[in-house]
């Protein structure tokens, strides 16, 4: 079974940065870059997730119509998506996927480049596979 692996490795006043993997035992399958929002104690629509290992499925979300990978039994937190997204501002407490890390808006912060299409191979690596679960660890 394939399971992710998000290692976050900076850490800034408005969001949080890292690299994603979709690995299949030991072989890496896809690697990504990652943008979530800074650590702000959990709290919804405003915190990233805290580290730790979570179940996650592919559903359907009627927010963005179309399927994504959900993660569950995050205390007291729903609705946690990977999903496309350029800047920190788009992003509820979701973690968003991409090829680079680039400044794109010049407000000082890293953005993501080609999120819609990382998003794409994102899952045509994790193929047919509706669950499993991301592991995740803060890299200081």
């Amino acid at each position: 079974m394939k399971d992710i692996h998000l290692v976050r490795s900076i850490y800034e006043e408005k969001q949080t940065l890292g690299n994603l993997f979709v690995m299949d035992g030991t072989s890496i399958l896809f690697q990504c870059k990652t943008l979530e929002l800074p650590w702000k104690e959990n709290q919804q629509n405003i915190s990233c997730v805290p580290p730790g290992s979570y179940p996650i499925l592919f559903e359907y979300s009627p927010a963005f119509q179309m399927n994504l990978w959900e993660l569950k039994e995050v205390p007291n937190r729903s609705e946690i998506k990977i999903h496309q997204a350029n800047y920190f501002n788009q992003l509820r407490g979701c973690i968003a996927i991409g090829d680079k890390h680039i400044f794109i808006n010049n407000d000082q912060f890293k953005d993501l480049r080609n999120s819609r299409r990382t998003l794409e191979r994102f899952h045509e690596a994790m193929g047919t596979q509706s669950m499993s679960y991301i592991y995740i660890y803060d890299s200081y």
